[in-house]
């Protein structure tokens, strides 16, 4: 299971970081995780991807990195150098573009440093994360996955009570993921301002605003009864956590202000192995949040929606995007048992 380095690890936070120590920061976090250690054996070949984007920022003459010191190019990269240094790896001969599997293995390692990067403050964004959606490496499972719908029923009587912070949390979170098919990322980003009250009825949510640097990916979504509800009981449960008290973002853990990917991950993940369990079925191949998504846009489409539809809702620009779903078109309506 690919992990991201979650911002909970007791870690100390210098005010700034230069290329090579936001890296070593960053595989410290991993060898602190608890599931996945990640050891410094199985980390060289991130560690090499990394040193050779550096090296890559440091030939860069454009205007952009010409004026910015050396140590804190990193910092200031943008979508562009991304995607030039993954069409043009370290390990690919002159003129030649590196296959999609390569480019998607440079993409995801800049991502997760990235992420971490900016959780902590060292840079403002994650340039990973600003690629066109026709320039970013295809995954390396091309045709996407899906829960089916036995498993998809049996996550529905998985979901957690709000019986505490953390539940309270969790049922919220999985719901939002389930109604509204949000990318990870979009949950994690998501503020006490993106929440929408209703004029006529002041005491209920009535929309959740999805606010992205991506074309149409901001965009404002209805909420329904049940998940207006599960809304309502985590901002109670977050009201009486002092900790949260003045930070702008919704969801937090214990440790951090904020979700990490890697928090986000695990709560999906863990959910659906006891969904299985409980359902005596056999547990999804993957199990993560795009999972959830990919399975919602198939209920979409499966529903009637249109595929311009589909894309408004999902914050998406092109059909191409939902090309990796097309096998699963009709599975939800052939399945009903």
């Amino acid at each position: 299971m690919p992990f991201s380095p979650s911002t909970d690890a007791p870690l100390p936070l210098p005010a700034a970081l230069d290329g090579e120590q936001v890296f070593a920061h960053w595989l410290l976090t991993c060898g602190q995780d608890p599931w996945m250690p990640l050891s410094p054996e199985a980390a060289k070949p991130y560690g090499f991807i990394w040193q050779s984007w550096l090296r890559f920022l440091v030939e860069r003459n454009d205007a952009q990195l010409a004026s910015v010191e050396i140590s804190q190019r990193w910092a200031h990269a943008a979508p562009l150098h991304v995607l030039a240094f993954i069409n043009h790896g370290p390990q690919s001969p002159k003129r030649s573009k590196p296959s999609d599997i390569t480019r998607r293995r440079y993409w995801r390692v800049l991502d997760r440093v990235y992420d971490h990067g900016v959780l902590h403050g060292w840079a403002a964004l994650n340039p990973a994360q600003g690629l066109n959606a026709q320039d970013m490496p295809p995954s390396e499972d091309p045709q996407g996955v899906i829960l089916s719908p036995r498993m998809w029923r049996a996550l529905e009587r998985q979901l957690p009570s709000p019986d505490d912070l953390i539940s309270t949390r969790d049922r919220a979170v999985l719901m939002l993921l389930m109604e509204l098919g949000l990318t990870p990322e979009e949950v994690r980003q998501l503020e006490m301002d993106n929440l929408q009250w209703d004029i006529e009825q002041p005491t209920r949510l009535a929309a959740l605003q999805v606010v992205g640097e991506r074309d149409r990916q901001s965009r404002t979504l209805p909420l329904s009864n049940k998940l207006d509800g599960a809304l309502r009981q985590w901002l109670q449960a977050r009201a009486g956590y002092h900790a949260m008290q003045g930070q702008p973002t919704l969801f937090c853990t214990r440790k951090a202000p904020v979700l990490s990917k890697h928090t986000l991950l695990h709560l999906v993940t863990k959910t659906l192995q006891q969904a299985a369990q409980a359902s005596k079925l056999t547990a999804p191949l993957r199990m993560g949040p795009q999972v959830i998504r990919n399975t919602v846009l198939v209920q979409w489409l499966d529903s009637g929606c249109t595929v311009d539809e589909v894309l408004e809702r999902s914050g998406m620009k092109h059909p191409n995007a939902l090309l990796h779903l097309r096998a699963y078109f009709s599975e939800f309506k052939d399945d009903k048992a």
